[in-house]
């Protein structure tokens, strides 16, 4: 407070004695003027504090400058960076229009397209009708490889051939030479075969090549399934006959004659290697070959007949004598619900279109629905389009149902019986154990394994052994999935 107070006086005496030209002058050379020098000295002490407070935020500032060398570099750098800029903005805006008039030609190009579609559409109607070959892949096997780089000439002239011959080319040979019983694993398992096979210790002998046509197998393949079904169901025991022990035996009672039964025999294997684009023909021969289930054809015969059943259901004036019974066309969309509740609006509705597409429009156009036309076959044995559409769903859902077993089973190179149950019955925990055990019989060959060891004179006494050995038998991955795939599997 005091140095304070004391500051303040000296300020107030400069301020007086400042400007006071006598005091200066009154004063002697010698004298020292004490209260002109504290003010000088004040004033010097401020300006050096000014100066200070300059220098400072002079040397703060320089610090943020760059050096002129920098600077002159970084100018160049982006005047090269505008002028790269402006070159680029014109080649963009080149592009641009470039790309405006590529899209208003290829809009006019798709106008022509369009112009010309419809002018050839127009004209086509108008002219003589081109056929659509591929109509006949159905029909006639190789249809893509015989139809290449062929005229409409030399395609007419392959239907002729189907028509009239059968398809005959691919087996010209009057006779075929009789199989000889040797040690072959499928002669061995098949009894089909294994009563074609003639001892090797006989002269050989010749079969006569009936040539027989697509028709005429379909009629006869068709006729011995359901001559098994019947014979089944009067049976005393309904026990069920593999068909490869029952089609000789058919045979044999149809022709009244053991060789007139090889020779069809042998005729039935020509043409359904020569008639594998048949769906029926080559389901027929793989079954009968043991390559698939034979309960594939069973179950969708049986889905078939559960769908005619439920619509029969629904059909107010069914007659079994006449296919005049009709249902709404909703109700079949409504009855498909139904019966695969797991099947999505777009599957059905390809269903219904393909139904449609087997009926008149007539019916359409009532909104009545002869639902037994869709049930009906050729003389071929040739389903609808709504059936076959049918078996492809029924497809869809197998692949689907394997593929949940398949991803609990990869990883394991040897997959054991038990590892299989219960793969199976984690994916459809409401199978049966006579459904499971088909599955197992199946996979894993058991039926042909307990017929080989019984075959050998393997004795009933050593059952309880073979069935140990069963138990702890594993097979390949790969072999256990393509198995599955030729078995009747499904979600129960």
């Amino acid at each position: 407070m005091q140095e304070k107070t004391t500051r303040t006086d000296e300020e107030t005496c400069v301020l007086k004695h400042f400007y006071d030209e006598d005091l200066y002058n009154d004063l002697d050379e010698k004298e020292v003027d004490n209260t002109t020098l504290r003010y000088t000295l004040l004033q010097c002490r401020r300006q050096l504090l000014m100066w200070v407070k300059v220098l400072t935020e002079t040397d703060y500032a320089y610090a943020r400058v760059e050096l002129r060398d920098d600077f002159d570099k970084l100018k160049v750098e982006t005047d090269n960076l505008k002028i790269a800029t402006v070159l680029l903005n014109a080649n963009f805006q080149e592009l641009l229009d470039n790309c405006k008039c590529l899209i208003d030609q290829t809009t006019e190009i798709l106008i022509d397209r369009n112009n010309y579609y419809s002018e050839w559409e127009s004209n086509r109607n108008i002219l003589t009708p081109r056929p659509d070959w591929d109509k006949c892949f159905r029909m006639v096997p190789n249809w893509k490889m015989l139809s290449i780089d062929k005229t409409s000439e030399q395609l007419v002239d392959i239907l002729i051939n189907e028509i009239v011959h059968g398809n005959t080319t691919q087996n010209n040979n009057e006779y075929f030479s009789m199989m000889t019983r040797d040690k072959n694993e499928l002669h061995e398992k098949n009894m089909f075969f294994k009563q074609l096979c003639m001892n090797p210790c006989i002269e050989e002998k010749f079969i006569k090549n009936r040539h027989m046509r697509r028709r005429i197998t379909g009629l006869l393949i068709k006729d011995i399934w359901s001559s098994k079904l019947f014979n089944e169901n009067h049976s005393e025991n309904k026990a069920n006959i593999k068909l490869t022990d029952y089609v000789f035996d058919y045979l044999t009672k149809k022709f009244c004659s053991k060789e007139i039964a090889i020779e069809i025999g042998y005729n039935i294997k020509d043409a359904c290697n020569r008639y594998r684009n048949s769906y029926e023909i080559n389901l027929f021969w793989q079954i009968l070959t043991g390559q698939i289930e034979e309960n594939v054809y069973h179950y969708e015969m049986k889905e078939f007949a559960r769908i005619l059943q439920h619509l029969i259901k629904l059909s107010p004036n069914f007659s079994s004598q006449f296919l005049i019974s009709t249902i709404r066309w909703l109700d079949l969309a409504s009855a498909l619900h139904e019966l695969y509740p797991h099947w999505t609006n777009e599957r059905i509705s390809l269903l219904i279109t393909s139904a449609e597409r087997d009926l008149k429009k007539s019916t359409i156009d009532n909104n009545e629905l002869q639902f037994l036309l869709l049930f009906t076959v050729d003389d071929e044995g040739h389903l609808g389009e709504f059936l076959i559409n049918i078996r492809q769903q029924l497809k869809l859902d197998k692949i689907e149902y394997i593929e949940k077993i398949t991803d609990l089973l990869i990883g394991y190179p040897l997959i054991s019986m038990n590892h299989f149950k219960q793969a199976v019955q984690f994916v459809d925990p409401h199978i049966s154990e006579k459904e499971l055990q088909r599955y197992v019989n199946w996979v894993f060959e058991l039926d042909n394994i307990s017929a080989m060891l019984n075959s050998e004179g393997i004795s009933a006494q050593t059952n309880k052994t073979i069935e140990s050995i069963k138990k702890i038998q594993s097979r390949d991955f790969e072999e256990i999935i393509l198995r599955l795939e030729r078995c009747s599997c499904f979600m129960h």
